[in-house]
């Protein structure tokens, strides 16, 4: 990844195949959840939005050369991620970005927009060599790499969200490899 636009580019694509999968999820399963302390299916869709304005307000402080730690939570990597746990999953469960997937999918058009917007003002030189420190998982990384530790956040939880719909005998689209919109060709 050279630039911010590179980036952008490949963030569409990730987010597209994203979006495909989430929009798979029908609305009598969007509560459902492995367990009372996990993230439902839903859960996962808003806490990914939640991440999302995370990441984007890491890199721009980054970008500033400012600090970014939200959460000011103490203690070891495993303290500070043990600790964020219930909470994290109990914000998931906020209305805030939607009542559906279907409502929280239109919502999120608008922090992919903002957030591709505010991407921008972050220049090729602060991309390559500017740093930042994860709050939680304490990784200090220059911003590409951590644009990167953001696909792979994104990622997992893909892939969290792939094997709960095999258990729900959900049928998924295929996604990885097709180019944003393909499925309307």
């Amino acid at each position: 990844m050279k630039t911010i636009e590179d980036f952008l580019i490949h963030f569409r694509r990730e987010r597209a195949w994203t979006r495909t999968l989430f929009a798979a999820v029908p609305e009598e399963h969007a509560s459902w959840a492995p367990g009372p302390d996990d993230f439902s299916c839903l859960g996962l869709l808003r806490h990914l939005m939640q991440a999302e304005v995370f990441w984007r307000r890491l890199l721009l402080a980054a970008a500033r050369g400012e600090p970014f730690d939200p959460f000011r939570l103490p203690g070891t990597t495993t303290e500070r991620l043990a600790a964020f746990r219930a909470p994290n999953v109990q914000a998931s469960r906020s209305e805030k970005y939607g009542a559906s997937v279907a409502e929280c999918l239109a919502n999120w058009v608008e922090i992919q927009a903002a957030t591709e917007s505010e991407l921008r003002t972050i220049t090729p030189e602060q991309f390559e060599s500017a740093s930042a420190r994860h709050p939680l998982s304490g990784m200090t990384a220059r911003l590409w790499e951590l644009a990167l530790v953001m696909f792979s956040h994104e990622g997992h939880h893909r892939g969290q969200l792939s094997a709960y719909l095999k258990v729900l005998g959900v049928p998924q689209p295929p996604i990885l490899g097709t180019e944003p919109g393909a499925e309307a060709r």
